[in-house]
């Protein structure tokens, strides 16, 4: 239940002529530019490059610390949690202003398990904005570690008040009141709120099997709500092996996830274009379950549009279920065997998965018809070996 949400700051042309205003080009710029486009076109290993040499040549203490907050950015969104919290601390300790570095830094440092460090860093964004639900929440979530129901429920009970539609601090604030008060039932009834608003909130589902199972021993109800939390989590849960031997346990059955592609006769392609439209807006909107769903609506009208398969991917791999971000980019190769953008987000679902040998192959393919990209991959997977 870890949060992974990240404020992006500096983004876009705007933000670009803002940190690099002045007389004439400054040294960094034409990266910091280039790193940029190559950043919002998904292509995040040259992005990385592109920023770290931007940060090298520029001088300034205000354009470093924005072009280091970017560089922390990416390197989050490559998975590497302690790289990230390493840039936005140097970004943080460059200029006061850039106060979005902060938090940056907290998150990043949670999720790599630099508790102390992070929690400094979540209190300094409090003490500038003491009604940050999102520093709130990860405070929350460091006393859980620290197994201070107390605390967790005072923090979380913040965050949830000022926002009480994120279903994620509701699940996380119900299992510290839990853990403090003993009393399962204001924990069932708050649980159960969560599911009846956001029924695709698959970790609420979950927790009440675990509760069910656990606190009340009620193995029927522990099983349903377990059954229920895999129908709903599909493939990209975090708890399904758990949820699985839990059902196995308790004498129940799970049926088999559904597959990634059910393939019809006809192709009806102004149908797929439509939900291919709706899915690539929710997709911007960072709805990533309900982009997915419209996808797979547009690959039921037309079993081969290969760019449904590979937003797919990219949605896949956002949501860091690195397994069906392969998937979906081998159905788009599958489809079409040139479709670099895919073979590059195939190669680097691989490297984070660890399976270098595959990420190797697919990274040598993509040189063939990208050399630079194919190259920055193997580049890449050879300093994460």
């Amino acid at each position: 239940m870890k949060s992974k949400k990240i404020v992006r700051i500096s983004v876009g042309i705007l933000a670009t002529l803002i940190i690099f205003a002045g007389c004439g080009k400054k040294s960094g710029e034409k990266e910091y530019n280039k790193a940029i486009s190559a950043w919002e076109a998904g292509d995040l290993v040259r992005a990385r490059t592109l920023l770290e040499k931007s940060a090298r040549k520029t001088s300034g203490n205000a354009q470093k610390s924005s072009v280091l907050n970017q560089l922390g950015l990416v390197l989050w969104e490559l998975g590497e949690a302690q790289a990230a919290a390493d840039a936005f601390s140097k970004s943080a300790n460059l200029s006061e202003t850039l106060t979005g570095a902060n938090l940056n830094m907290g998150i990043a440092l949670f999720n790599a398990g630099r508790v102390d460090e992070a929690e400094v860093a979540l209190n300094n964004v409090l003490g500038e904005n003491p009604k940050n639900e999102t520093a709130l929440a990860v405070l929350g979530l460091i006393e859980m570690q620290k197994r201070n129901w107390a605390g967790a429920s005072t923090e979380l009970s913040k965050a949830a008040t000022l926002n009480p539609r994120s279903p994620a601090a509701q699940n996380a604030l119900a299992l510290a009141e839990l853990h403090q008060t003993k009393n399962s039932e204001r924990a069932l009834t708050r649980l159960k709120q969560i599911v009846s608003a956001y029924p695709d909130y698959a970790p609420a589902a979950f927790n009440l099997g675990s509760i069910y199972d656990s606190w009340l021993k009620n193995n029927s109800a522990a099983i349903s709500w377990y059954q229920q939390y895999l129908e709903k989590a599909g493939e990209n849960g975090s708890h399904i092996q758990a949820a699985t031997a839990a059902i196995a346990r308790l004498g129940g059955t799970t049926s088999s996830p559904p597959t990634e592609n059910r393939a019809i006769p006809e192709r009806n392609q102004a149908e797929a274009a439509r939900y291919m439209a709706e899915g690539s807006k929710l997709h911007g909107a960072k709805k990533y379950d309900e982009a997915i769903a419209q996808y797979r609506k547009a690959l039921v009208a037309d079993p081969k549009y290969k760019t449904a398969f590979y937003n797919m991917g990219l949605a896949f791999y956002a949501q860091e279920n690195y397994n069906n971000a392969a998937t979906a980019c081998n159905n788009a190769l599958n489809i079409d065997p040139t479709f670099s953008d895919a073979r590059y987000m195939l190669s680097l679902s691989y490297a984070k998965q660890k399976k270098w040998n595959d990420a190797e192959r697919e990274a040598r393919e993509l040189a063939k018809t990208d050399k630079t990209r194919g190259e920055q991959m193997i580049d890449y997977i050879s300093n994460a070996r």
